[in-house]
């Protein structure tokens, strides 16, 4: 919740060798601007070279904006931001004589999501050789535009010449949302879609499934969102009623909640189109929805809807786990490959998560159905029949055009190398190890650093920030890393205020993380005002 409205504006001159701070804190009354002045580019990511010309470049009516045919989603978007900073500027199908333009060039020497950067006399040039590294670009021109002009459309402003020559360090930048313990609307997912596309994130892993809602709608399993969609409140509800009586932000979202058969509800699912408009919108800022249904435990509000799912059929808890799926069950699998292939009918990303963690496999030692499917199997022990099931749940992906991510929980038995592995047990920092010997790929999200739902800390924050992998595996396994992950568990997370003040500047940090080459925490901590400015201006619940 934010009762009043604040607007920063940040203002950039080279010249300038100090740094003036002005009250950041938000006033009820906004009549009068707060201006930071502080001697930075302001970008973040830290680009791998960006270098200050000297020179001086005016944008005014003259300023000619070029569209580019080749990359007409980068170049649409250059042509917003021009609109957001500037009240006038032309439109020319052709480059203009005179100096002052923007041009987009594809530059087919260039590796993937790349780019160059130049501001100088003659106007802004781009150079990428695919569109995701023109639209990267883009983002940094954006920031670039807010440290300088802040939130004010101009007719004519000048700012300092700057080249630029970046790339990203991984593949792999992605970011993780729980949206089965506490729901989000389809319009915050996409407001989400823009931060992460500003920090230049390429991955957006959508956690679908859990023990406390089922969040996609299934045609073939329609339970799953007429039972499963909805709970009592439990015991994290409750928490977050008790921190709401001094918070307001932990307010439960009453959108969420309703009353059937006098009993209170949480709940909520996408809808088929729900989900095609969350990918439209990400495959317009080239990010790639990677979905995730966490089987064979965690899966409590399936079973809620299907008993016959579970070996006891009904849902219960272990010693610390939910009752998982029967792995030992024909109709199981029936269930896990129909369910997969809804789902993948519906997400065009090339990976699936699969899940895999957290299993208490107490049933299966007590279930007669599973002692005689492991004796006919060949199957030793339960550790060896949870893998036995992602294995089958892999290849039926594999034969879908689909490759399989699981945690790394998987890695306690054998798995095969083509299975991506989600590092994030740090308690078990073999498992890295075994992934990379068995030939996996791995995508490193260890819960100390990587869970941005944990609590927040400015010593945390710098040990993200300066994170070195190499530093901590040998070469045989960082060769295998792909990229690092951000996780937001949402068991205490019940509005978007208080996933506001969790994840910021965590996501800052994470994206120097996955894209620079250079880890420097002063220069992150100077970067972070302006970008504290351009998120107070959108009224984000900024806590730290």
């Amino acid at each position: 919740m934010k009762p009043y409205r604040c607007v920063s504006h940040t203002f950039f001159s080279l010249r300038i060798l100090f740094i003036i701070f002005l009250a950041i804190s938000c006033k009820k009354n906004p009549a009068i601007p707060q201006i930071t002045v502080t001697p930075t580019h302001g970008i973040v990511p830290l680009p791998k070279q960006l270098v200050f010309t000297g020179e001086k470049i005016t944008l005014d009516q003259s300023f000619t904006f070029v569209p580019n045919t080749t990359y007409p989603v980068a170049s649409a978007a250059a042509q917003t931001l021009l609109g957001n900073v500037m009240n006038t500027f032309t439109i020319s199908p052709t480059l203009p004589s005179s100096e002052n333009s923007f041009q987009l060039i594809r530059d087919n020497t260039m590796v993937d999501d790349a780019y160059q950067l130049s501001v100088t006399k003659s106007g802004i040039v781009i150079k990428a050789g695919n569109e995701a590294g023109a639209f990267w670009a883009i983002q940094s021109l954006k920031q670039y535009f807010w440290n300088s002009v802040g939130n004010l459309k101009q007719n004519s402003f000048e700012i300092a010449g700057i080249t630029i020559v970046d790339q990203p360090k991984y593949s792999w930048r992605g970011f993780h949302l729980d949206v089965s313990r506490h729901f989000f609307t389809k319009e915050y997912i996409l407001k989400i879609i823009d931060w992460l596309a500003y920090y230049k994130y390429n991955k957006f892993h959508l956690h679908l499934s859990d023990d406390q809602g089922w969040r996609v709608e299934s045609i073939n399993f329609p339970l799953l969102n007429t039972i499963g969609s909805w709970r009592i409140f439990d015991h994290n509800d409750s928490i977050c009623m008790v921190k709401a009586q001094s918070d307001p932000t932990f307010t439960i979202d009453p959108r969420f909640i309703r009353q059937q058969n006098g009993v209170t509800m949480y709940g909520g699912f996408y809808t088929r189109q729900d989900i095609a408009d969350i990918i439209a919108y990400a495959q317009a800022h080239f990010i790639e929805i990677v979905p995730e249904i966490d089987m064979p435990g965690h899966l409590s509000a399936a079973i809620n809807a299907y008993h016959q799912l579970s070996c006891t059929g009904s849902t219960g808890w272990g010693s610390e786990f939910s009752y998982p799926l029967c792995p030992c069950s024909t109709g199981t699998y029936d269930f896990a490959y129909q369910i997969w292939d809804e789902v993948s009918a519906l997400f065009p990303s090339t990976y699936v998560h699969i899940g895999g963690d957290e299993v208490d496999q107490t049933t299966w030692h007590l279930s007669p159905e599973c002692t005689g499917f492991m004796s006919t199997n060949n199957i030793l022990n339960t550790v060896d029949l949870q893998n036995y099931f992602v294995g089958k749940v892999e290849n039926h992906l594999e034969s879908k055009g689909k490759s399989a991510i699981a945690w790394d929980d998987v890695t306690d038995g054998k798995i095969s190398s083509n299975l991506k592995i989600m590092y994030w047990r740090d308690w078990m920092p073999n498992a890295p190890l075994i992934a990379a010997a068995n030939g996996n790929q791995i995508i490193f999200t260890r819960w100390d650093l990587f869970y941005f739902s944990s609590t927040y800390s400015v010593a945390n924050l710098q040990k993200l920030v300066e994170f070195d992998v190499t530093q901590i595996y040998p070469a045989n396994v960082t060769s295998k890393i792909i990229g690092f992950q951000g996780c937001m568990w949402t068991e205490q997370i019940p509005s978007e205020a208080v996933f506001e003040a969790q994840v910021f500047p965590r996501l800052q940090a994470l994206a120097e993380v996955n894209w620079s080459a250079v880890k420097d925490y002063n220069s992150f901590t100077l970067r972070m005002a302006p970008q504290r400015s351009y998120l107070l201006a959108q009224h984000v619940n900024l806590k730290n």
